[in-house]
């Protein structure tokens, strides 16, 4: 899902750094000439450093290209976005977000699930799934994450699914 304002980012481009989620049929949006450079980080698998994404973006938008930072989902959600922000405003270099479409939501809609029924949620939290180290996310709220009045959507959650779950259970949520 994108918004045009992502499709005529893309067609503008003149390389784009996409993430490995990102789908074939999105980057053939782009303007055929742009160099398409996969940075992509998954769990597990050979990786990007994030240093080394910003230190790219930063030396392509100095050599004079309009690089576009390619994300699934919004890239203002669990995408690292804040520190390639934090890169080019140190290399003194402009930018411009383009909001996404979040997955959370976009995975509710497409499950017709209302993340805010008003006879069930009164709020919404996005949560990450996993730590910096890929291990359990140990320093957060879980009282308040099992908060059966809020919808909680875990973000990259796979791998720790079962302790999750296993520690809203204890926390007092029910099993379905």
């Amino acid at each position: 899902l994108l918004t045009l304002k992502a499709v005529r980012a893309l067609q503008a481009a003149d390389v784009i750094l996409f993430d490995d989620l990102v789908s074939d049929s999105v980057l053939e949006l782009a303007r055929r000439e742009a160099k398409r450079i996969l940075v992509g980080k998954r769990a597990g698998r050979p990786s990007c450093k994030q240093s080394e994404i910003n230190e790219l973006i930063v030396k392509l938008a100095k050599a004079g290209r309009h690089v576009v930072r390619l994300k699934s989902g919004d890239p203002m959600i669990f995408a690292r976005t804040g520190e390639e922000i934090a890169a080019l405003q140190k290399a003194g270099i402009g930018y411009e977000t383009v909001p996404g479409i979040t997955t959370g939501i976009a995975l509710a809609s497409a499950c017709g699930v209302s993340l805010t029924h008003r006879e069930h949620a009164k709020s919404v939290r996005f949560v990450t799934g996993h730590s910096k180290n890929g291990g359990m996310p140990e320093d957060m709220d879980w009282n308040a994450i099992a908060d059966p009045s809020t919808t909680t959507v875990f973000y990259m959650g796979a791998r720790n699914a079962a302790r999750i779950a296993e520690r809203l259970i204890a926390k007092g949520m029910a099993e379905d």
